[in-house]
């Protein structure tokens, strides 16, 4: 356990997530190409719920590796990504070279991008990259989000749903890492909060230990549209994951659009 006093968000997106935990990385690679495929699918429903019939000013917010920002990149969108992690944008650096795209990385909080007032068409949060502080902190966010957008721009956010989450609840699961490692994970969900705090321990092959914690704050669509609508967002349209499935309590995400006033 590392004795670094930063707070969890500025510390767990590094080398040890991207060899022990991300998908595509060595610990779990996408060698036939599913995790990429997947990407693809991903990136087409975005620029179709978003509306974006001509190339555009798109922000990435917390994007991490790139593998979103890459993608509309290379569908001819000017894209920033803004990503807290130092080693998360050196291998989005490195995507981009391999997709041949020029994208603007930057290396900020998601609170204060530092992007100008109205200065991006569309925005993108994606794969449960909102909830990591307190539901004053995580206002700022959605209101960031609505200062960069110009008028009229639309916002879209890939989110864990609350209400699966609390239906599949497990207190405790392990699993084989593919470099060999065993990941062994602990979950404890406070209902009255929202938050699920999930303890991560890693046994390298070798023995070695590498343990890792963080809390996220879930919400459910009635309460972001609440927290959308007070950051001058408004809720267009919600679906069951990326795939434009419909959304119910069964549905292991929540995807959202929203329009900026």
């Amino acid at each position: 356990m590392t004795d670094d006093a930063r707070p969890w968000y500025e510390t767990l997106f590094e080398r040890d997530w991207y060899d022990y935990f991300a998908k595509g990385g060595p610990g779990s690679p996408d060698e036939d190409g599913s995790y990429a495929r997947r990407t693809d699918a991903e990136v087409a429903f975005a620029e179709q719920a978003l509306g974006l019939t001509e190339p555009c000013d798109l922000l990435d917010l917390c994007c991490g590796p790139g593998r979103h920002s890459v993608r509309l990149a290379k569908r001819g969108h000017r894209v920033t990504g803004v990503d807290i992690s130092t080693y998360n944008l050196e291998k989005a650096t490195e995507l981009a070279t391999e997709f041949e795209v020029d994208v603007t990385w930057r290396e900020a909080d998601m609170r204060e991008t530092g992007l100008p007032d109205s200065s991006q068409d569309a925005a993108i949060n994606m794969f449960t990259a909102f909830g990591f502080f307190d539901d004053a902190e995580n206002q700022r966010v959605l209101e960031e989000v609505a200062r960069v957008l110009r008028p009229g721009g639309c916002f879209l956010i890939d989110l864990v749903n609350r209400d699966s989450l609390m239906r599949r609840h497990q207190a405790r699961m392990w699993s084989e890492r593919h470099n060999g490692a065993l990941l062994f994970q602990e979950h404890a969900f406070d209902s009255a909060t929202g938050c699920q705090t999930t303890n991560w321990t890693v046994v390298k092959a070798n023995g070695e230990r590498i343990e890792q914690s963080f809390t996220l704050r879930a919400y459910t669509l009635q309460e972001l549209e609440i927290r959308m609508a007070l950051a001058g967002l408004t809720v267009e349209d919600a679906w069951g994951g990326l795939d434009g499935a419909e959304l119910t309590m069964d549905s292991h995400r929540l995807v959202i659009r929203a329009r900026a006033e």
